[in-house]
């Protein structure tokens, strides 16, 4: 497998558990809680992520969402140009059949980025683009987590010249009703050379645009936000942090940085409750090496008063770690550790829903 295919099954990072950005009267809103979508394969509510969201993966596909939730693709940047497949025949027919409740081009059964609302809150100028625009296809990045890759990888000269020369261009001529730029690479847009311009030349052409950003919070520092220009205008971040022990984070991420992320993440912190930022959460994927400490990471959110997102461990093949998946997917009920991790979730801990959401699979384990 090419060291980028995995990105094909998608990123579920930035839907996972309430993570919804809805439009409502037209302006992006944020909506925190999505609890009552207990059984979403069985909701036929609309689906309103094909009115406001706009997805582009690698090798210029584009879709509404993570691409593993959908069966097929909605086009290819590097073929046709954005406003194109935004009003074209799949989004199109895609939306047609979600306003009837057919959702028979979805795979609902998996979904996690289910986006429920009434067709009030859907934008009544959607055709005019997309209100979201999600960045998921810069792959570069300072870390090697254990679950992730097992080499650094950075864009090729290839790939700069094909995002700076093709896909920014067409990303520039839809930015106009674009409210939220969600940079959820499979790599760190603090890093990225790619995307740190990327966001100094949107922010210049539409200062009042806001980021949401998935970042290892490395650099997730008043200085590195401050060069980039974006210290004002960052709507939510989520940071990959996976422990709270610093040993653990060392295992994992196979760096020694916990006290410096920590550093960064308190500040943010301190942003969110200066009202800079709208919303921050650290994310845990669990597995076999992390799953004892669940219970301390949302005391830490809680601390912190920020939010825990818990989601389970998918295999990358970038990763040797996949080949263990029976072993460290503690959450599969036939692994020796799910007994365990049942009981740990049951600590009442879990219940607190401001700092803490679950992944629809961990959560099952919590109301079971």
């Amino acid at each position: 497998m090419d060291r980028r295919d995995f990105i094909k099954y998608g990123t579920v990072l930035a839907g996972v558990g309430g993570v919804c950005l809805l439009c409502k009267n037209g302006s992006v809103i944020f909506k925190e809680n999505t609890a009552d979508i207990k059984y979403p394969q069985m909701d036929t509510r609309p689906c309103l992520r094909p009115f406001v969201n706009l997805v582009l993966h690698n090798e210029g596909q584009v879709s509404p969402c993570c691409r593993e939730f959908l069966k097929c693709d909605a086009g290819n940047i590097e073929k046709q140009n954005l406003d194109e497949i935004w009003n074209g025949e799949i989004y199109t027919d895609l939306r047609q059949r979600i306003l009837k409740g057919d959702y028979s081009m979805c795979n609902r059964d998996i979904c996690c980025m289910y986006m429920p609302g009434s067709v009030d809150e859907i934008p009544s100028d959607y055709k005019k683009g997309p209100k979201v625009f999600t960045i998921s296809y810069d792959f570069e990045c300072n870390y090697r987590c254990i679950t992730c890759r097992d080499t650094i990888i950075t864009n090729t000269p290839q790939e700069m010249a094909l995002y700076e020369n093709v896909y920014s261009p067409k990303i520039k001529k839809i930015i106009k009703n674009v409210e939220v730029i969600n940079l959820l690479g499979s790599g760190d847009p603090l890093f990225s050379r790619y995307s740190r311009h990327f966001m100094s030349e949107i922010v210049k052409e539409k200062p009042d645009i806001k980021f949401l950003l998935c970042t290892n919070g490395f650099l997730l520092d008043e200085k590195n936000l401050t060069d980039i220009g974006i210290q004002n205008n960052i709507l939510g971040i989520l940071i990959s942090l996976n422990a709270v022990n610093r040993e653990t984070y060392k295992k994992i991420l196979r760096t020694d940085a916990f006290d410096r992320v920590m550093k960064n993440i308190e500040l943010m912190a301190e942003w969110k409750k200066q009202g800079r930022i709208e919303w921050i959460r650290i994310n845990f994927v669990t597995h076999l090496m992390n799953y004892k400490e669940m219970p301390d990471f949302v005391k830490l959110a809680q601390k912190l008063d920020i939010t825990a997102l818990f989601t389970v461990y998918r295999p990358w093949e970038t990763a040797e770690y996949h080949k263990r998946y029976k072993e460290v997917a503690v959450f599969e009920p036939n692994n020796k550790h799910y007994k365990e991790l049942a009981e740990i979730l049951h600590n009442p801990v879990f219940k607190d829903e401001k700092h803490c959401m679950l992944e629809p699979r961990l959560l099952s384990i919590v109301n079971s």
